[in-house]
């Protein structure tokens, strides 16, 4: 009994150390736009939300240079000769700022700050001088706390989308309007000189018959060219027609791309919520995975007390 609990501990205990390494690590999205900022502060004391006296001896509000997250900060110090030392907590050791600038009384001090939402320790000496008749001289560890309200967040980036290949128009080529040849009406030969020996009413029939075929001749001609300004008459229409139709296919095509501009948009929008929602899931999937594991490990230890108060039993 005693090498199941040994063997149900380490069991634990492995998912325990390992589950999180396995889990996939993302990078902490930055909470501020990069760029410079004036920030408001406040100077409380080593415990609790009193405010320090040291406030009245700096100058708020504070430039910040954002990059990253990471910020430098620069304030201006009052009475320059009293302070002895100035002191900021960055990582696990308190190091002295960086002095940019001294004129008059006031001092331009610059420090690095890790993460500008949290409270930022420091360590500070003070000899006041000057005064007569009295004398000062304490060492305080304060606290900033930055008012970060106004600094803006960083804007979200939106996948790049590949714009669709545009439309190739053919250049449409022009309708020929087939032109109808004139028949010409052949001539008959004239008859033989033979022929005028005849007599006065056959000459008499043959005039009348040449005047009907000459004004046969004429209408025909007039028919024709009738035909001809109605073909003219009939292509100008059908160009017009046509002109109409590619004006009208163009505004088509404008409209579609507008269209498809907004299709884009509205996708690039739904790929950025997607995003979102992945990393909530996962986040909640890691939450799961330690959750199981500490569970694992409590039911070992209570499999563990049973199995000795049975032996004891």
């Amino acid at each position: 009994m005693k090498r199941n609990f040994i063997i149900a501990m380490a069991v634990a205990l492995v998912m325990v150390l390992f589950i999180p390494a396995i889990m996939p690590s993302e990078a902490s999205a930055a909470a501020f736009a990069d760029g410079d900022y004036t920030v408001p502060f406040t100077v409380l004391k080593d415990t609790g939300n009193e405010q320090s006296t040291t406030a009245d001896y700096m100058v708020s509000p504070a430039k910040v240079q954002l990059t990253g997250d990471k910020a430098t900060v620069t304030v201006t110090l009052k009475n320059s000769s009293w302070w002895q030392y100035f002191k900021v907590q960055n990582g696990g050791s308190f190091s002295d700022v960086q002095v940019v600038n001294e004129s008059g009384d006031q001092r331009v001090v610059r420090f690095s700050v890790s993460d500008l939402t949290k409270p930022v320790n420091a360590k500070i000496h003070v000899i006041v001088t000057g005064i007569p008749g009295f004398e000062y001289d304490n060492k305080y560890d304060i606290r900033f706390n930055f008012n970060t309200s106004a600094i803006p967040a960083p804007p979200v980036e939106k996948p790049v989308t590949t714009p669709p290949p545009a439309k190739e128009t053919k250049p449409e080529t022009p309708k020929k309007t087939e032109e109808k040849p004139v028949q010409k009406q052949e001539r008959k030969p004239a008859g033989n000189k033979t022929e005028t020996a005849k007599t006065s009413e056959n000459a008499m029939d043959t005039k009348e018959k040449s005047t009907v075929k000459s004004t046969e001749k004429e209408e025909s001609v007039q028919s024709e060219t009738e035909k001809e300004d109605a073909t003219e008459v009939s292509t100008e229409v059908e160009d017009m027609a046509d002109g109409t139709e590619d004006a009208t296919s163009e505004e088509a095509d404008a409209v579609n791309e507008e269209d498809l501009e907004e299709l884009e948009e509205d996708a690039v929008e739904e790929v950025a919520v997607e995003e979102v929602k992945d990393e909530k899931e996962e986040s909640s999937i890691g939450l799961f995975i330690l959750i199981a594991a500490i569970t694992a490990v409590v039911v070992a230890a209570i499999v563990f007390a049973f199995a000795r108060k049975r032996a004891r039993n």
